[in-house]
């Protein structure tokens, strides 16, 4: 395992040698801002200029398992990629959420930054066919047995794939460092295309988005900018960054150039996304303590991508996509109607439309998926017509990508990179299900693709990853921040870097949109709703804190919009109860109700308005004590002689005052008392009993009401029809766990 070793592993698989004289003739230059920097990365590394520039090949953590040793696509004794495809990754249509409440941030972050770090050249001459097994809905509903998916096996490096002492190896075509270059390119003639050489600022459009090119496109550092709104979204942010940065830095600096101001905020705006990267968006995905700290850079170490993270380990993602692309406004609730992911691709109108403050609320409001092998429909059965006429299936590719790169199978990857090898699939994941699903596949351990066995093993405790991908991203990480000589750390010092250090993705997103309820830490959605529920004896219509909880409760958690019920829970012991994001929360306006079992509703809440993750609500209920009838007032006084006086019976059950109605009243006479709750809502993380939610992930409550007053509860005309006796027996059934005496 890479432990304290890190570096020196590293060392190995680049094949280098550390260099302690032109270490610390490196590390005693002076700090540059990364304006010093060339835009496609050659002379980053002094002693090694070339090292992670523009089309450099892919490192390998694993010798190469290629079938012939030397280009021929690896897997030939395994299943079909796409056979695999359907045991392990079809969703069925259920979407289960991150059990860290992660955000849709955290996907459409990774695919950011994967686009400044890899673009793997594609070939043009060998195709890459992925067979259909016979009669699979999607792709040969008519059990042909003939249908392939076809894709392009990726370009090479063509010196490469010579011999098994020379095997194919891949290209990478843009710079791996972290820098920015999604933004500004990796190239001279791209980042000159996207300036405008005035004022050190770049080029927008109308509405203060991307420029645009033809068919109206937008254009960007990467010519993947248009895959999706979010990405867009995320590309234009950072544009806006950078001319807020270039306006603020021509104020203050009246003399500087064009050139100056314009390569001052690119040293900030790279910084920014590196700080968000490493302290926040990797601790959110990893948990805390997962990197080394940093200890400066260290020029031995290459920081060159590995074919393992890029063709395997970071397409984890893929399997946290949501299936809906949806647009909100700052309070969380949607503008229009979302669009279903397979519409989003490559549909720059989207953003066009409805700008990009309504996607970043969405990306931030809502949970991903959870990290596993499943992936949703919208991207494994992407179809170019009606089921037959062809499409695609992400699943299925990366399986095949990481077969035509050659890449060493799960259990070899992990050897490679210091881990035990397992030997049994009980050894890569506690779900019975899925030992089964890997077992009928695969066989035996020593075979499985690791993109399946790093997305099937058990996640590391508190983390949402597994132990093998973990790894191979900390590895990567590590290196690219230790092999930059223009790491942020290394080049900004003092109140500038205490800044850059405590910047968030929040604060660039509340800095350049008109949103204002962004969570602190956009990558979780962690809202909740969570209260007591106590016996209301002194009939203040308040929670105090001497009345006694009230356990078993029934708790509903309401959708104001269409009165739906979201989820249900029953108060615990210490009569707390709690709703959250796992039981279908999300942005939006709630009700809390307190009901009986047969859904008559005892009290019920304030609207409650939940806008963003960071949200919680504490909402106590104060159910309204039983309350006897009292007994009948005296007979008016009789003219006739009053008969003798009887010895009193001091066990009669008419000597239980209140228990029975007095004599000449029937019970049906007896009104039932008014039932009327009030609420305490106030900012809370209490937790309770667990919540079923009843409706699906995306339910959602609808436009805010102008007013959040308490919605008293009567007993209706149904209710009022019941008799004394049986509301009565309702009623003490909530209140049999008090203690004696306290009625």
């Amino acid at each position: 395992m890479l432990r304290h070793s890190r570096k020196d592993s590293r060392r190995k698989h680049t094949g280098r040698s550390r260099s302690g004289m032109s270490t610390a003739a490196e590390c005693a230059e002076p700090r540059l801002l990364l304006s010093a920097a060339s835009v496609d990365g050659v002379g980053h590394n002094v002693q090694n200029p070339q090292w992670e520039s523009t089309d450099e090949l892919l490192l390998r953590l694993a010798s190469s398992e290629y079938a012939d040793g030397v280009s021929a696509m690896a897997g030939e004794d395994r299943p079909s990629a796409r056979l695999i495809s359907n045991v392990v990754s079809d969703s069925g249509g259920k979407n289960v959420i991150s059990d860290r409440l992660m955000s849709a941030m955290i996907y459409t972050w990774g695919q950011f930054i994967d686009h400044d770090m890899t673009l793997t050249k594609s070939g043009t001459t060998e195709n890459m066919s992925i067979p259909v097994p016979i009669g699979d809905s999607s792709f040969d509903p008519l059990s042909t047995g003939t249908k392939t998916i076809d894709s392009m096996r990726s370009g090479f490096d063509e010196s490469t794939g010579t011999s098994s002492a020379n095997p194919r190896e891949q290209v990478n075509l843009i710079t791996a460092f972290l820098d920015a270059s999604m933004v500004y390119g990796s190239d001279s003639e791209t980042a000159a295309s996207l300036r405008t050489f005035s004022g050190g600022k770049m080029k927008t459009s109308e509405g203060d988005l991307l420029p645009t090119g033809d068919g109206g496109m937008f254009l960007a550092g990467d010519v993947r900018v248009n895959e999706n709104p979010g990405l867009t979204s995320l590309q234009t942010l950072f544009v806006r960054e950078h001319n807020r940065l270039a306006e603020k830095i021509a104020g203050s600096n009246s003399g500087l150039s064009d050139e100056q101001i314009f390569q001052k905020a690119r040293s900030v705006v790279a910084a920014e996304i590196q700080a968000i990267t490493y302290n926040e968006w990797l601790p959110s995905l990893l948990g805390r303590g997962a990197l080394d700290k940093y200890t400066g850079y260290d020029a031995a170490i290459n920081p060159g991508i590995s074919n393992e993270f890029a063709t395997a380990a970071f397409r984890f993602g893929h399997s946290l996509l949501g299936d809906e692309v949806e647009f909100f406004n700052n309070d969380g609730q949607p503008i229009r109607e979302g669009v279903s992911l397979s519409q989003a691709f490559f549909n720059p109108a989207l953003v066009t439309e409805n700008g990009i403050d309504s996607v970043l609320k969405y990306l931030t409001a809502d949970p991903s998926s959870e990290v596993d092998t499943q992936v949703v429909d919208g991207v494994r059965n992407f179809l170019f017509g009606p089921p037959g006429a062809g499409g695609l299936d992400l699943a299925s590719l990366n399986i095949q990508r990481g077969r035509d790169h050659g890449l060493a199978d799960y259990n070899e990857t992990r050897k490679a990179i210091g881990l035990p090898k397992v030997t049994r699939f009980a050894e890569i994941t506690s779900d019975k299900a899925m030992q089964a699903k890997l077992q009928s596949l695969y066989g035996t351990v020593d075979n499985i693709d690791l993109w399946v066995g790093g997305l099937a093993e058990d996640h590391v405790r508190g983390s949402s990853v597994g132990r093998t991908f973990q790894t191979i991203i900390v590895d990567q990480f590590e290196r690219l921040r230790d092999g930059d000589r223009y790491w942020y750390q290394n080049q900004f010092s003092g109140q500038r870097l205490s800044q850059l250090q405590k910047t968030s993705l929040s604060d660039i997103i509340e800095r350049n949109t008109t949103l204002t309820s962004i969570q602190h830490n956009a990558f979780f959605f962690k809202a909740g709703i969570a209260g007591i529920v106590t016996a209301d004896l002194n009939g203040n219509g308040r929670s105090d804190r001497a009345e006694p909880p009230l356990p078993k409760v029934q708790m509903q958690l309401i959708n104001t919009e269409d009165g739906s019920v979201v989820a249900t829970t029953v108060t615990d012991r210490r009569g707390a109860y709690r709703f959250g994001v796992e039981n279908g929360l999300r942005t939006g306006v709630y009700q809390i109700k307190a009901v009986k079992p047969d859904g008559t509703v005892l009290v019920s809440s304030r609207k409650i308005n939940i806008t963003g993750g960071d949200d919680s609500e504490r909402v106590s209920l104060a159910v309204p004590a039983p309350v006897r009838p009292a007994d009948p007032p005296a007979r008016p006084a009789s003219t006739r002689p009053t008969p003798p006086t009887r010895p009193t019976n001091t066990n009669s059950r008419s000597a239980q005052t209140g228990t029975r109605p007095g004599p000449g009243v029937k019970e049906s006479d007896q009104q039932p008392s008014t039932l009327a709750g009030m609420t305490s809502v106030t900012k809370s993380s209490s937790a309770a009993s667990t919540a079923t939610s009843t409706t699906p992930k995306k339910a959602r409550s609808g436009s805010r009401s102008a007013t959040d007053q308490v919605v008293p509860n009567t007993f209706t005309s149904s209710s009022a029809s019941s008799t004394s006796a049986d509301l009565y027996a309702t009623l003490d059934s909530l209140f049999a766990a008090l203690p004696p005496g306290l009625l």
